[in-house]
């Protein structure tokens, strides 16, 4: 009995081998190959855009350039030029109380043109209220600075017609005089007017002659007109109607309206 069961195991292991290999085998056969692997497509990245270049600032116009070397550096020239704009309406906007207000801004800071023509708004009251004994002042100031002719002859007028305050002929005159000397063939048609009617000093009618004269002859139609009255009225000398005539020609083809 022992034998026999010794004899039946190698032959149930030959059969198990047998088995598992045929298995094996026609495992072998019936599979299918996995596929290989597809390759993932390789993605080229986009190069990133380049970034726009920022567009340049718009440059500043000149009011805006002018307005800040006045009012943050004191320039006192800028602010009267400024002003100037503000008041004629060149590169921008026309508005008198923004021009008085930088001839003001001119003044303060010791600009002789923007004193005077700060004055010349104070006499008319433009861009605010008026204030003649303030611009009489101005004016007197400018008299005595850089701009003689233009000071001399407001602050003159000021103190004949007494705008200002109580008439100073004395003064008057001898602001005219001023400019005369200087020049100024309006302030000499001023003095010889004066002199011509002993305003603001002693009655000179020869004086007041020549000075037409010579006012006329300079080219000022207003010393014409003065001179025609003085041929037709024999201020100073003879009388004549017909040199009155040529003489009120003279101004009428100069521009002087009254003599018309």
């Amino acid at each position: 009995m022992l034998t026999s069961r010794v004899m039946r195991t190698p032959a149930l292991l030959v059969c198990s081998a047998l088995l598992a290999l045929a298995c094996s085998k026609q495992d072998n056969q019936t599979s299918t190959p996995e596929p290989a692997p597809v390759p993932e497509p390789v993605v080229v990245p986009e190069p990133e855009p380049e970034p726009e270049p920022e567009p340049e600032p718009e440059p500043e116009d000149q009011r805006t350039l002018q307005a800040r070397a006045c009012d943050d550096e004191g320039n006192a020239p800028v602010c009267t030029a400024l002003a100037i704009k503000w008041e004629t309406g060149e590169e921008g906007p026309q508005d008198v109380t923004k021009a008085r207000e930088y001839y003001q801004k001119g003044c303060d800071g010791g600009h002789a043109l923007g004193c005077y023509n700060y004055a010349v708004f104070l006499e008319k009251g433009q861009g605010g209220d008026a204030d003649p004994t303030k611009a009489l002042e101005l004016h007197l100031s400018v008299c005595e600075g850089e701009l003689p002719d233009k000071g001399c002859l407001n602050a003159a007028i000021l103190l004949e017609t007494g705008v200002a305050g109580e008439p100073d002929m004395a003064k008057s005159r001898e602001l005219y005089q001023k400019i005369c000397d200087g020049g100024n063939q309006t302030g000499c048609v001023s003095v010889g007017r004066m002199a011509m009617l002993g305003d603001g000093g002693a009655k000179e009618p020869k004086k007041a002659r020549t000075m037409f004269d010579a006012a006329c002859e300079a080219g000022d139609a207003t010393g014409c007109y003065f001179m025609s009255l003085a041929w037709d009225k024999g201020v100073g000398g003879k009388r004549s109607k017909k040199k009155a005539a040529e003489y009120k020609t003279k101004a009428c083809e100069g521009g002087y309206q009254p003599a018309c």
